[in-house]
């Protein structure tokens, strides 16, 4: 029996605070929630159609085209298990999540999706319910995911993952604002991946180096975030950033907003995601001078920022 209320379902954007690539050689990551930038999935009954309309496609089910391949599979998906594969819905997408960013944007929208759904036919939606479907997406969209981005788009505090043992959660005890800011460029994930594993064929010593460093800031950061220990938490931000220069998958964009940051006053800037474009955090100590240093990004090229007291 189909509901005739909506259903809303509602997700978050995540940041990589540290382990950009080390992760995948055994170093710790640390991810956090965003939540200042969402994604709202609302499922409606319709007359006719079965109708999408998001800022990234706007159409039929049927008509979505192959960038949005992972969300398609995903309904399918949900329209099975709730019987309604030829049931008319119209499901409406708000996001302020940017695409290709290294912000969860697939993650954040599969889960928004999928509580929408459960949320229309009033059904209990368990955590190893929600990772399947949203496993679906990212699947398709990621490769092999890690499960960091579906864990942290769900999560209210900070996500610590290390390879192969899983991922655990931990409080937050920091006074400070996070402003982050895009390039305007899509991060390359492939490319970087393949120019740390290239690094490590011809410089073996240096790039591990590197990587064995990332593993350390981490632990460091770890307890700095909980510690309450902003100063240092931006000097180590800043140490991350310029190893991530070293392994190469840095961008000249990246170094610039990363420079204008610090020189406008930021404690700590670096690269989050996998780098070669996408985007680019700095750690303020108070909203004040998050707002210049915001102000200061836009002025060095930054496409668009964000502000996330912590």
């Amino acid at each position: 029996m189909l509901s005739q209320m909506n259903g809303v379902g509602k997700s978050h954007a995540k940041a990589i605070l540290i382990g950009e690539h080390a992760v995948v050689y055994g170093e710790p990551a640390i991810a956090i929630p965003l939540p200042n930038m969402t994604v709202t999935a609302t499922l409606r009954p319709a007359f006719r159609g079965q109708t999408i309309d998001g800022a990234e496609f706007h159409g039929d089910l049927s008509e979505l085209g192959a960038n949005v391949e992972g969300a398609r599979q995903l309904l399918l998906r949900l329209l099975d298990k709730f019987d309604m594969i030829n049931t008319p819905f119209h499901l409406a997408i708000d996001s302020n999540v940017p695409q290709e960013r290294g912000f969860g944007a697939s993650a954040a929208l599969a889960t928004a999706i999928t509580k929408a759904f459960f949320d229309y036919f009033d059904t209990d939606l368990s955590d190893e319910e929600l990772a399947y479907f949203t496993n679906i997406e990212e699947v398709i969209s990621h490769g092999s995911p890690s499960g960091l981005d579906t864990t942290t788009v769900n999560a209210d505090n900070p996500v610590w993952f290390i390879k192969n043992k899983g991922m655990t959660t931990f409080g937050m005890n920091l006074t400070g604002t996070l402003v982050l800011a895009d390039t305007g460029i899509h991060g390359q994930t492939v490319h970087a991946i393949s120019i740390v594993k290239e690094f490590l064929l011809t410089d073996h010593d240096r790039a591990w180096a590197s990587i064995t460093h990332l593993g350390q800031i981490a632990e460091k950061i770890r307890l700095d975030i909980s510690e309450n220990n902003p100063e240092h938490l931006g000097m180590m931000f800043t140490a991350a950033h310029h190893e991530l220069q070293s392994l190469g998958i840095s961008h000249p964009k990246l170094d610039k907003l990363v420079n204008a940051a610090t020189h406008a006053g930021a404690l700590g800037a670096k690269l989050t995601g996998a780098g070669i474009g996408g985007a680019m955090f700095a750690l303020a100590k108070n909203n004040n001078d998050a707002i210049t240093i915001a102000n200061a990004l836009t002025k060095a090229g930054a496409q668009n920022t964000w502000i996330q007291p912590l």
